[in-house]
């Protein structure tokens, strides 16, 4: 009897672990919610933080782990970030600001749209810089797509980016999520979702 209540226990044990997404929650609540995605080779983990106001505070984990970024999302908008590193120099953290022009509050990904970013950024050896950067944002698509076990909202879409500083040029691809008010940025491919979960161990900055 003893064996077989083991048994069972270790199946409702694999059963749990095999399904860590509530899939509900995501969709009808503010819980935390964690997706994991890769573009060409390189794999990142993004932790979604949403109140019932509207406002998000996405963590992301990149670079095997060497780099972790805080974001703060009001009505769906960039407002301040965060960044710490495995690095040494200036690139070990920074503190930013940006201003967003011609954005909406809760752009819906759904339109074609021209706006600006500018951005002031404070590294860690108290050096400076601020610069502005022009996005065309172009709507692919948009529906339901499976993450993992659950079935999300998903609007793909396109960016080419100029920055008036360096006049460098270069291209990106969105996956944003209306449920969660937070979005996947693909500089080299577009992503791939490989997980999503509703329970996980919260990032914290890299000492």
């Amino acid at each position: 009897m003893l064996r077989y209540a083991v048994l069972l226990l270790a199946m409702l044990t694999s059963a749990a672990a095999a399904e860590p997404a509530d899939c509900d929650a995501i969709v009808n609540t503010t819980a935390p919610v964690q997706l994991t995605y890769h573009e060409a080779d390189e794999a990142s983990v993004m932790q979604v933080y949403r109140d019932e106001s509207g406002n998000t505070v996405v963590w992301l984990k990149t670079m095997k782990g060497k780099f972790v970024a805080k974001g703060v999302l009001e009505g769906g908008i960039l407002t301040t970030g965060e960044t710490t590193s495995a690095f040494a120099g200036k690139f070990k953290s920074s503190t930013a600001r940006y201003l967003q022009q011609g954005m909406p509050p809760h752009f819906d990904r759904r339109s074609d749209l021209k706006y600006s970013t500018t951005s002031s950024v404070v590294y860690a050896d108290g050096s400076t810089n601020e610069s502005t950067t022009a996005y065309d944002y172009k709507f692919k698509s948009a529906g339901q797509e499976s993450v993992g076990p659950c079935t999300l909202d998903v609007v793909r879409g396109e960016s080419d980016r100029v920055n008036d500083k360096t006049g460098k040029t270069s291209h990106s691809w969105s996956l944003y999520f209306p449920q969660l008010t937070a979005a996947i940025i693909g500089e080299r491919a577009e992503p791939v979702l490989d997980d999503i979960r509703t329970t996980f161990v919260p990032m914290t900055p890299i000492p």
